[in-house]
């Protein structure tokens, strides 16, 4: 089964730089820290993804703008690159996609959060 998630990021995602900050409040922000990780210290496989914020709670997807910069920090994201439920290109913004922040980190220090 493929994985769902978003194709771009949408008009006000949080990973868009002209995104206004503060849609929603640090303590968000703090809380999806999980989602993401780094080079040795990845989310775990049943690590909570990043949804779309435009998405009904039980029927999320997967945000377009995370995928795109933490996705490869996500062992649960890795494989599912690895047995076919998402394509690898996700894992990195489209041409004429608008500018993202370049982590979570900073996504999420823009926005007040303190991790």
């Amino acid at each position: 089964m493929r994985m769902r998630a978003a194709q771009r990021p949408c008009s006000n995602c949080p990973w868009r730089r002209d995104s206004t900050p503060g849609e929603f409040p640090p303590e968000r922000y703090e809380a999806l820290a999980a989602t993401t990780g780094g080079a040795g210290r990845e989310a775990p496989v049943g690590a909570p993804m990043f949804a779309c914020h435009k998405t009904a709670a039980g029927k999320e997807i997967a945000c377009a703008g995370w995928l795109a910069r933490e996705g490869y920090h996500h062992l649960g994201v890795r494989m599912a690159v690895a047995m076919g439920r998402v394509d690898v290109a996700a894992l990195e913004p489209g041409e004429d996609w608008p500018a993202l922040y370049d982590s979570y980190d900073e996504l999420a220090s823009v926005n007040g959060a303190t991790l």
